[in-house]
This record gives C-alpha cells, sequence and structure tokens, in this order.
C-alpha cells in the first residue's frame, strides 16, 4: 500500500512499564469504519475489565442486586440534588432496569476522541487526534 492509504498513530500507555509504541494501518475504512477507533474501544475496554464487570452484576445474587440499585439511585440523588431530573428518573425505576443501564455502559466499549489540530491548508491537512479512555477517572488512571 502506498503511505497514502495508511496512517500512523501512537500508543501511549497509562501503565509506564508499558513501551510507548508507532503504530501504522490501513485508511481503508475511511471515517464511517474507523479503524483506530474500534481498536482503541477495544484496548480500553480490555484494561478496564468491563466485561468482568458486566459479568459480576449478572453473578450478583438477589441481595447484592438490590444493595447495588439503592446505591446507585442514592449517588444520584446526592449528586443531582433531590429536584433534578436525572434523580427523579433513576428514583422511580426498578432495580433490574437500574442494573440493566449499568450493565450496559459496562460492556460498551467506549472512548473519547479529542482533537488536537484540524486538518486545514495550513498544515497540509493533517490532523491529530487524542483517543483517551473516556473511564480513565473512574479507574484512577493518568
Amino acid at each position: 500500500m502506498s503511505s497514502q492509504e495508511m496512517f500512523k498513530y501512537v500508543l501511549i500507555p497509562s501503565s509506564e512499564s508499558e513501551p510507548i509504541t508507532t503504530l501504522e494501518e490501513s485508511k481503508a475504512g475511511g471515517l464511517s469504519d474507523d479503524y483506530l477507533a474500534k481498536r482503541a474501544k477495544e484496548y480500553f475496554f480490555a484494561k478496564s475489565n468491563g466485561a468482568a464487570r458486566a459479568r459480576s452484576l449478572d453473578e450478583a445474587s438477589p441481595e447484592e442486586r438490590k444493595v447495588l440499585a439503592q446505591q446507585i439511585r442514592d449517588q444520584y440523588s446526592s449528586s443531582s440534588g433531590n429536584n433534578g431530573a436525572a434523580g427523579n428518573q433513576i428514583q422511580q425505576m426498578d432495580d433490574e432496569m437500574i442494573l440493566n443501564l449499568v450493565k450496559a455502559s459496562e460492556a460498551s466499549a467506549t472512548c473519547e476522541i479529542t482533537a488536537l489540530t484540524v486538518p486545514t491548508a495550513l498544515n497540509n491537512y493533517r490532523g491529530v487526534s487524542m483517543y483517551g479512555n473516556d473511564r480513565a477517572k473512574d479507574l484512577k488512571l493518568p
């Protein structure tokens, strides 16, 4: 493949024990089938143990599920205030609905994309984006 059909990216892991690597991949998918976004989501999902957390919800006892659902209600109530719309909605949901929402969020691979430079004529239409783990704060990552 010619260099026009390829792009380079740098993988900078949050763990200092893992090496920084430069990788090159095909542009064939374009923005509609973005290889890098897929790869980043898979990478962050694996690193955050999302599948294990979702599985632990499935394996929780009925008592544990009830306690967890109530903890989520309490957390929303305290963070959004007693009159917050989100807090009110959560209060009205049954335990299973709350846990299904949590499970869906835990079992989905996502990432945050930030444009550092926008492609323009001035930079020869080269863009630089940063793909980050959108759960980094929850996981206490740098």
